[in-house]
């Protein structure tokens, strides 16, 4: 079975890991889910979507910002 390939941006860190749903994959880099979206194809996931075997995924943090 092929592994999802996941960019952590903005470094663009790759690692490869087993399929697993969202929260799962960024629960084991270690990132907080609220401060990071996952992106595949373009479309932003949430947490309870399973990444499948060969799917590509980009970490992009959330930035947030107010008035000045």
């Amino acid at each position: 079975m092929g592994a999802v390939r996941v960019t952590i941006l903005p470094d663009r860190r790759v690692e490869d890991m087993e399929p697993a749903t969202v929260a799962e994959v960024l629960k084991r880099l270690g990132l907080h889910s609220d401060a990071y979206l996952v992106v595949r194809d373009q479309e932003i996931l949430t947490r309870d979507v399973r990444l499948r075997a060969d799917d590509a995924v980009d970490v992009i943090p959330v930035i947030s910002g107010g008035f000045a």
